[in-house]
């Protein structure tokens, strides 16, 4: 009986031995499985260590070109301020220079009248006729020298309005080359905001500081045209127009400018617009400020929630380039149109004016940037800039299709609210 109850006590042993075995490989299989896992958490730990270091250079990067950006408006700013200065200069110049022709014109009334003075002097005496005929000589003399001094100042008037003119186009080299900065830093979400109100307010404070002078400008140019209107040849009346009509222009452009940068800086409130009543609204002011025999056509446009004056300035712009462009046309035609699609209501202006070279598509809502000259057509450059902030500040887009010689069309997006929004109101 003893031997037998050892045989048990064994088995018994050896299937505990057995049962102790598996889970020791069981044991040793989740070991293998969380040593995996484990390396597995160190690889993607350091994946995450050298994105880290990827990101840390990027923003080094980021920083570095901010750094670049500034300096570059720093050096604008200080050009600006030295063209300034060279312009207050040319205009005490100005100044100077019509002081001095005055002085000379009123020297010459002195001369003339000391030469009748001689001359009938020279007529009632007989004695002294050759001195009176040197002094007549003299006289003579005289008034050729002042002619010639004379031909000088306008000389020098003329190249100091060249001076003005080339200044002016200075300007608007650096304007172009400062608004190009700004659209390479676009790439940068938080840099864009930064630059874009750095330059609305720069923007707005030049065109604003520009008013003085050009005014200044073109009321020195309106005194030589009225009270030297003797005095003056036709090529310099010729010139002295070209300074007002350019000063118009500059005032045009500036308001133009004005206006751009304001936009930057205005809020917007909107409220449901009927598209229809505004569009007529809009057609009514053109046709009273505005000669021609465009045919528009429109109807059962969609309503919109937007900004209303926003908008009215929207199509304002974009109806009066239609009736511009299509102006030479025998038949002019002007078409708006509206559909709602995938969420967004999308409007129409189609002409068949001149149209547009798609190649140059790029440049069309650029500021200063324009497809045709002023012999052509006239205007800025700021208008479809203005329309594509107004639109972008209603969360939209702006684009335009075109071919040359067979008309335009303009197009733009704003979210669609639903018909519930009117309904409820």
């Amino acid at each position: 009986m003893g031997q037998k109850a050892k045989s048990v006590e064994l088995i018994f042993a050896n299937k505990e031995l057995v049962f102790q075995n598996e889970e020791k490989g069981k044991r040793a299989a989740e070991l293998v499985v969380a040593n995996k896992e484990l390396a597995f958490q160190n690889e993607e730990k350091e994946k995450r260590a050298a994105e880290l270091v990827v990101a840390n250079k990027e923003l080094a990067f980021q920083n570095v070109e901010k750094e670049k950006r500034a300096a570059e408006l720093v050096i604008a700013n200080k050009e600006l301020s030295f063209q300034n200065e060279e312009k207050e200069k040319r205009a005490a110049e100005l100044v100077i220079a019509n002081k001095e022709l005055s002085f000379q014109n009123e020297e010459k009334e002195k001369r003339a009248a000391e030469l009748v003075i001689a001359i009938k002097e020279l007529a009632f005496q007989n004695e002294g006729k050759g001195k009176r005929a040197a002094e007549f000589v003299i006289a003579s003399k005289e008034l050729t020298f002042q002619k010639e001094e004379k031909e000088k100042r306008a000389a020098e008037l003329i190249i100091a309005n060249k001076e003005l003119v080339f200044q002016k186009e200075e300007k608007k080299k650096r304007a172009v080359e400062l608004i190009d900065s700004n659209k390479e830093v676009d790439e940068l979400e938080q840099r864009v905001k930064e630059r874009t109100e750095d330059l609305e307010s720069f923007s707005y404070s030049v065109s604003h500081d520009l008013r003085t002078p050009l005014r200044a400008i073109n009321g020195y140019a309106q005194m030589l045209e009225e009270d030297y209107d003797t005095v003056l040849d036709g090529e310099g009346k010729r010139l002295l127009g070209e300074v007002r009509s350019n000063a118009k222009k500059m005032g045009v452009l500036i308001d133009d400018l004005l206006t751009f940068s304001r936009l930057g800086r205005k809020g917007i409130t909107k409220s449901r617009v009927d598209i229809n009543q505004l569009v007529e609204t809009v057609v009514s002011e053109i046709t009273q400020s505005t000669t021609h025999s465009a045919k528009i056509k429109f109807s059962n446009l969609l309503p919109a929630v937007a900004d209303y004056n926003l908008l009215q300035h929207v199509f304002t712009n974009l109806l009066s380039n239609a009736i511009k462009y299509s102006s030479k046309k025998e038949n002019p035609l002007i078409e708006i149109k509206s559909e709602r699609k995938n969420g967004e209501l999308i409007y129409s202006i189609s002409d068949n004016g001149v149209g547009f070279d798609m190649h140059y598509v790029n440049k069309l809502f650029g500021v200063f940037q324009r497809l045709h000259s002023d012999d052509e057509f006239s205007g800025t450059g700021v208008g479809l800039a203005i329309v594509q902030r107004i639109i972008q500040k209603h969360d939209g887009k702006v684009w335009a299709e075109g071919k040359e010689d067979e008309g335009a069309n303009f197009f733009f997006s704003l979210p669609d609210m639903g018909e519930q929004t009117f309904e409820n109101e």
